[in-house]
């Protein structure tokens, strides 16, 4: 009998997409290459939030998506639910990037019983226990969190003496973008519903219909990279003005459900509020838009990976890295000497120098509208 090839001595593979659900967008270009590599593997996913599970959920790269809540699980429900997995058997355990911290390099070692892939960031890598993991990639701080994780498919390559195509890291993002975009499968059903919502609300093809997030995860004082609301209300009705014909839907949930509000209050009837706790039935909403305007949040992402223009505003994050991963988006930012200042660590995100986010704050309502407008001008 002839010896298995390294690639088929993967027989499964576990994948924890435990960050949240622009990381875990940014993560489904390696997934198709993960799936390319170990063709016959059985690939788990494992979530840590109900909206990561929706969006991997339809994921064809995956043969099953499962979640458990680490957070707010017990250290002895932690540690019997990864005892299980150990016992599962994955020759091969994958920490998607972003992922610094402690307990998750020491999941990965626990898990998996061969190889065990992971980056080694700048910040607390040795606190983190970086060197449990035996296939390391270093966090450049140059590359997009997507380029990350396909850098972590290639180290993975590489050890194993697998051939993988990649662009060559030289070329244009652009390029890369082309051939490796992000992937999300939205179901007839969920396109069924995002119909019957557009029918409901009167938002026919005769409509321009212009999506936006006003808000973020509110975890490690996330919220203090939004866009005020007040430029919202003045860019809405900007836009409104210029265009009888617009429609603008607002994606809210339980977080942002005040600040949305406020918006409706202050603008008119053409504003619309989507409610969908199903992500991909929002997805599939919002996919009939035109264009796209929001905040640094997952939301953005799934924008992008709907092949929705996106205008994408940006103060303490680093563009650079999390900027939409579609040819089509527009950047807005005021790049201080001191930006971006939130890297990936413990540490909760504040104004490094005391200018009480001036980053954000001094985007104008000018500068968004000039985007808005030329990605709407755009053929």
């Amino acid at each position: 009998m002839a010896e298995p090839t390294k690639s088929e001595s993967v027989r499964r593979v576990i994948v924890f997409c435990l960050p949240g659900i622009g990381d875990t967008v940014m993560f489904t270009p390696a997934l198709a290459l993960l799936r390319r590599m170990f063709p016959q593997a059985h690939i788990t996913a494992i979530t840590m939030f109900r909206g990561t599970e929706h969006i991997l959920a339809t994921n064809p790269d995956l043969n099953e998506v499962r979640h458990f809540d680490f957070f707010n699980a017990s250290a002895w429900e932690n540690l019997r639910y990864l005892w299980r997995l150990r016992c599962e058997g994955y020759d091969l355990s994958i920490m998607s990037f972003p992922s610094n911290r402690l307990e998750y390099n020491i999941a990965n070692w626990f898990v998996g019983r061969r190889w065990r892939a992971a980056h080694r960031y700048h910040r607390q890598s040795w606190r983190n226990l970086w060197f449990l993991n035996n296939i390391v990639v270093r966090e450049t701080g140059r590359h997009h969190n997507a380029e990350e994780n396909l850098r972590l498919l290639a180290a993975i390559a590489t050890k194993l003496g697998l051939h993988l195509e990649l662009p060559p890291w030289d070329v244009e993002r652009t390029e890369r973008i082309r051939q490796c975009p992000l992937k999300l499968a939205i179901k007839p059903d969920d396109e069924a519903a995002a119909k019957t919502f557009l029918a409901e609300h009167n938002l026919g093809s005769d409509k321009l219909l212009i999506g936006i997030h006003t808000w973020s995860s509110t975890y490690k004082n996330m919220a203090h990279k939004c866009w005020d609301k007040d430029n919202f209300v003045a860019l809405i009705r900007r836009l409104g003005d210029e265009r009888p014909e617009a429609r603008f839907l607002l994606v809210t949930g339980p977080a942002d459900e005040e600040i949305n509000q406020y918006i409706l209050q202050q603008a008119d009837s053409r504003v619309v509020l989507v409610r969908e706790a199903n992500l991909r039935r929002a997805v599939a909403i919002l996919s009939h838009c035109r264009v796209f305007i929001s905040n640094d949040s997952g939301v953005m992402h799934l924008a992008a990976a709907a092949a929705v223009p996106v205008v994408a505003l940006f103060g303490p994050t680093d563009w650079w890295r999390l900027h939409p991963w579609t040819e089509r988006h527009a950047v807005v930012s005021r790049e201080l000497p001191c930006s971006p200042c939130f890297y990936y660590s413990s540490r909760a995100l504040r104004c490094v120098e005391n200018v009480d986010y001036a980053c954000i704050r001094k985007i104008t309502v000018d500068e968004v509208h000039t985007a808005v407008n030329q990605l709407l001008s755009a053929p």
